[in-house]
């Protein structure tokens, strides 16, 4: 059961019309959930969010002031059919997709699925359009960093934004 805190929290935002805040809270429930061994409630609850949230284009991540205009969130449009990629690759994609497809199965055999993906390479290799499809495929929104305004002339500043962006 949702720990009381959660449950005011859901009201709240739910009377001051801020959907977002919603979506985050009941994200948060379903997470409590499955630490507490309720898979598939756990799972029917994400679900529940994730089929309104694409309904209603809502995004789930709000971003501090400091990252606004720093980081662009899309919903992607690009399928793992439109990639002309090396047929390595494209297993590679197909592997993760499968993988995170198939994360309660994991969880009940106590293991996780991949949350970080590095993606390297020379300018051109597809890097980015790699990262489109797999949201795509996974349903889920592209957040893009923009590196020209990521980094500042202020020393200590650039590492500040970075560990800001990845502590989301």
């Amino acid at each position: 059961m949702a720990t009381a805190e959660q449950i005011k929290s859901l009201i709240r935002s739910k009377f001051s019309d801020n959907q977002d805040r919603f979506y985050t809270i009941a994200l948060q429930v379903a997470a409590h959930e499955a630490r507490q061994g309720h898979s598939a409630l756990a799972h029917d609850i994400r679900d529940i969010v994730e089929t309104e949230r694409k309904k209603k284009g809502l995004h789930v991540i709000s971003f501090p002031k400091i990252l606004q205009g720093l980081v662009i969130t899309e919903e992607p449009s690009t399928p793992l059919t439109a990639m002309v990629q090396p047929e390595d690759l494209c297993k590679r994609i197909k592997r993760v997709v499968h993988e995170y497809r198939q994360r309660e199965k994991l969880k009940l055999h106590g293991l996780k699925h991949r949350r970080k993906i590095l993606l390297i390479g020379p300018p051109g290799t597809g890097k980015t359009m790699s990262a489109m499809v797999l949201a795509k495929e996974l349903h889920l929104q592209l957040h893009t960093v923009q590196v020209d305004r990521l980094v500042t002339k202020f020393m200590g500043e650039t590492s500040a934004k970075l560990r800001q962006i990845f502590d989301l």
